[in-house]
């Protein structure tokens, strides 16, 4: 017999639970801002501030979650073999808009290389929302004439198509089969409804009485509104020709190269994105915006580049207060990491309909319009996005398992524009405010991350955290130059977390495996320190000066993961002459230490800065 009773609770406590874990998404993400912002606020300016900060995380937690309840696609094995036949060389894509009716149609020149000498069938990824109205083809090594670009050849051949779920599936004939290493192109023409999907992947939305368009398609909601091979390993470069009403301004990545205003009413705005761009990272804004520009100058004098501006004409003048820092940042970054990636093309951002999230589109980060605030409440958001382009646009995920190397290294970056600005003091408050004291699953391969937001904050913040604690423990020359020769390495290609391991183990001179693996790859949790100390004349010589304290360290967490967290932990000695720094490799479940100070001690303090994601408690000495 059913119970419809105990169903009814049963629905109720899962609901609770569900919005349960946003909000504690939503507090762990607001930690850093929450505690270097406001550090004394009262609880009522908790709230209002929760509020504000909450919407930037929450919407895209929330985003995530709804979008991703089984509709996330999952490509067989055999599909995947089928993708891996050919590789994406370049992008020239055409859209046009119908906005009242919240339709698109659109032409996708997709131009390939084959990678195998059996390329019969060819998928692409698009979903069924859109209608492939016809498919052409043409080798473009067997023309006899060597066109520079798809769209310039005069003759296309009408191939077989079919359309899935997923994919459009093209089916060439015995005599189209290419060799391996041939350029081939595909003519896609298609239309239909963009849906919403995921975070937020095609809208039409009216924002203070003006219309807009815009995309957010991280991870795998591209297709919705592009045909692709949509995959982050699989990076092409790309045009993008954006048709709209006049008056209206199309923003996309890379180079405006022109606008040409047509005989109906549109205008063409023409933008091409020269360096490899991974596919949910492609990106439009079609609306009314306002438009301004600064410079930022190369770390070598000798490049000008655009940085440019598009803000709704409501918020265009706080915008330009908000955004004001952004050159300055560029040049943070670029000094910190290596050159801007991006330095012949821009670095832009734009107003978007979220709300208040961002998304770091290459070189034209989508801004959430409640964002704009015009007091420079939130830099840490810029900052972020900012960061993406060195990690996540420039050296890119090679999978969605490896998602923590965007967000770890930007989230981390965060604190490193407080340290610009505001000193170490700053830069540990902001990592203090990542940590809310407890984290969901593993940070690689976070498996269900999609389906719970709780394992968004572990992705961020804890990932933030893993890099935070390497430089603890490679210190600021080796870390440094480890994460810039990270970066020159994978610049304009893919990474995953085995290839930073090596990198960081390369610099620090020595095997980082077991920090991996307990706080990437298996560990779910931290260490907890219980500790007691005492101390004692030194060789029992009184009236020496000096002085030996016996320091008792145990590790008190129950987790099966890692039942002993393997750390350099820096010890402080509080004497009346000062503080006495030490250093001690911890790697065992009850150390006993001993230190020897020249002043009479008064305080022994575990990690006092903040170095190690812990907990720490003071116990009472026992021989």
């Amino acid at each position: 017999m059913n119970n419809p009773q105990k169903y009814r609770k049963g629905a109720i406590l899962f609901s609770a639970g569900v919005i349960f874990n946003l909000f504690i998404s939503a507090l762990l993400f607001l930690g850093a801002s929450v505690l270097t912002t406001r550090g004394s606020a009262n609880g009522k300016e908790l709230v209002e501030l929760s509020k504000e900060k909450g919407m930037y995380v929450v919407e895209k937690l929330y985003g995530f979650y709804k979008g991703s309840a089984g509709d996330v696609r999952d490509d067989s094995e055999q599909t995947l073999k089928m993708l891996a036949q050919y590789d994406a060389i370049d992008y020239d894509l055409t859209l046009s808009f119908d906005i009242p009716n919240k339709s698109i149609s659109g032409v996708n020149y997709m131009r390939m290389r084959a990678e195998t000498d059996t390329l019969r069938t060819i998928y692409v990824n698009i979903y069924d929302n859109l209608k492939v109205d016809k498919v052409g083809f043409q080798n473009m090594m067997r023309t006899g004439i060597n066109y520079r670009e798809p769209k310039d050849m005069p003759e296309w051949y009408d191939v077989t198509f079919t359309q899935n779920s997923n994919y459009l599936i093209v089916t060439l004939k015995d005599g189209d089969v290419p060799m391996k290493g041939d350029n081939i192109a595909l003519k896609i023409e298609y239309s239909g409804k963009p849906v919403k999907k995921g975070f937020d992947s095609f809208s039409f939305k009216e924002l203070y009485g003006n219309m807009y368009v815009y995309t957010l398609s991280e991870p795998t909601w591209g297709p919705v509104w592009w045909p692709s091979k949509d995959f982050p390993d699989d990076k092409a470069t790309m045009k993008m020709h954006l048709n709209v009403p006049t008056g209206m301004k199309g923003i996309s990545n890379g180079l405006l190269t022109d606008t040409v205003q047509n005989s109906d009413g549109t205008t063409t705005f023409n933008w091409h994105s020269s360096y490899p761009i991974a596919t949910y990272l492609v990106s439009i804004v079609v609306g009314k915006m306002v438009y301004w520009e600064d410079t930022y100058t190369s770390l070598d004098g000798n490049k000008q580049m655009p940085v440019v501006y598009y803000a709704f004409p409501k918020d265009s003048a706080k915008a330009r207060i908000d955004w004001k820092p952004t050159p300055e940042m560029i040049k943070y970054y670029s000094e910190t990491f290596g050159e801007y990636p991006f330095i012949d093309e821009k670095y832009g951002l734009a107003q978007f309909g979220w709300t208040s999230g961002a998304m770091e589109h290459q070189t034209i980060t989508s801004y959430g319009y409640l964002l704009v605030t015009g007091d420079n409440r939130y830099d840490f958001v810029n900052a972020h996005e900012l960061a993406h382009h060195w990690f996540g646009d420039a050296v890119t995920l090679k999978d969605w398992k490896n998602i923590w190397l965007n967000e770890g290294f930007a989230s981390y970056c965060e604190a490193l524009w407080m340290e610009h600005k505001g000193g170490m003091s700053a830069y540990f408050a902001h990592m203090k405010g990542f940590d809310y004291g407890y984290f969901s699953g593993t940070v690689y391969d976070p498996k269900g991350f999609i389906d719970n937001p709780a394992i968004y904050a572990t992705i961020y913040q804890k990932g933030a955290w893993v890099i935070h604690m390497l430089r603890g423990i490679m210190g600021d020359e080796k870390f440094f130059a480890a994460v810039k020769a990270y970066y020159e390495k994978y610049k304009y290609s893919n990474a995953e977390t085995s290839e930073l391991v090596a990198i960081m183990e390369e610099y620090h001179g020595s095997s980082l495996e077991y920090f991996f693996n307990q706080w990437v790859y298996k560990g779910t949790g931290r260490p907890k320190y219980e500790y007691s100390w005492k101390f004692e004349d030194f060789q029992g010589q009184k009236g020496s000066g000096a002085y030996t304290v016996r320091l008792n360290l145990k590790q008190v967490q129950k987790e099966e993961e890692i039942e002993v967290y393997k750390m350099p932990v820096k010890i402080t000695v509080v004497t009346e002459a000062g503080d006495k720094e030490f250093t001690v490799f911890n790697d065992q479940k009850e150390q006993s230490i001993l230190l020897t100070v020249d002043s009479r001690p008064k305080e022994v303090l575990i990690d006092k800065d903040g170095w190690i994601l812990k907990k720490v408690a003071k116990g009472t000495y026992e021989k």
